[in-house]
């Protein structure tokens, strides 16, 4: 399958840039770290919204350990209010598989922030 560097997702178009190119879109919209796999189709570690991109998905974000210890090789962005291409009436837009492998947010177990021995205390039923 051929990549044409778009990927629908939620109904709005993303384009896909190399993940250390955030740097370059200094506006407002959402943005996925993503690892585009052999068969065509994509894993997203992440999908957020932010005023302004360039500052948001780099290596502080919350996910980036995550993303990147999992093969991410991608960013994903879609620019906020950009115009969306139209289908035609009746057309099929196929699109390769979406996968998604989120990191469990802070103080839930699996949390890599959350210390070990909490972790097995909440497998043993205490609060």
């Amino acid at each position: 399958m051929t990549d044409n560097g778009t990927v629908l997702i939620d109904g709005d178009w993303f384009i896909s840039l190399h993940h250390h190119d955030a740097q370059f879109v200094r506006r407002s919209g959402r943005f996925a770290f993503s690892r585009l796999d052999a068969d065509g189709g994509r894993t997203l570690f992440c999908l957020d919204a932010a005023d302004d991109i360039s500052r948001a998905a780099d290596i502080g974000h919350a996910a980036w350990a995550h993303a990147v210890s999992r093969g991410m090789n991608e960013l994903l962005v879609h620019i906020a209010n950009a115009k969306r291409p139209v289908a035609p009436t009746g057309a099929w837009i196929e699109t390769p598989p979406l996968r998604f492998d989120f990191q469990p947010p802070d103080g839930l177990p699996g949390s890599p922030t959350r210390p070990p021995e909490d972790r097995l205390s909440l497998a043993a039923g205490a609060p």
